[in-house]
């Protein structure tokens, strides 16, 4: 299991990027700040959900990437659901990123758990939380103090001690 300040971006994947199916590498999230999130089940959430969260992450410069639970093939998963999310969506079908993060496919709670990783790739938090606008926003909110941080700005003493969990 990934633990806090270990490297972590080292993903290859089968994706569905843009309703695409395609191969996502890590590589491609090099000095960007990534919120890797595993979704409990596919329909937890709608896809206008997963690209309005993912471009509020875009707008501070961080990248919202979903990882699948389950065998079922990316694309057959929305054939049901109507329109595929523009967000990439990690396939793990034999359950290696989940074994590597230490979550199980099969959780009871139906939360999501999102890792926090650097720009140098480095794991910096993870989060157990409900795929909602107000947890995401935390997150967010999180993410933009330790960029303020990083970049000398003054912040207050809640968000310097907030931004110190992803510096």
């Amino acid at each position: 299991m990934k633990r806090n300040g270990a490297h972590a971006l080292t993903f290859s994947s089968p994706a569905l990027v843009k309703g695409e199916l395609t191969y996502l590498d890590a590589a491609c999230y090099a000095d960007r700040i990534v919120a890797l999130c595993f979704l409990p089940y596919i329909g937890l959430v709608s896809t206008e959900m997963i690209d309005r969260q993912a471009e509020r992450f875009r707008e501070i410069e961080a990248a919202l990437v979903m990882v699948a639970s389950g065998a079922r093939p990316l694309h057959r998963v929305w054939i049901g659901h109507g329109e595929k999310p523009l967000t990439p969506v990690l396939a793990d079908p034999c359950g290696r990123l989940h074994r590597a993060f230490g979550v199980t496919i099969a959780d009871p709670a139906r939360r999501c758990h999102t890792f926090v990783i650097d720009r140098t790739g480095v794991l910096r938090l993870r989060v157990s939380h409900d795929f909602m606008e107000q947890d995401l926003t935390v997150l967010q909110e999180l993410i933009r103090a330790s960029q303020r941080t990083v970049a000398g700005e003054r912040v207050s003493v809640a968000e310097a001690r907030a931004s110190c969990l992803l510096v």
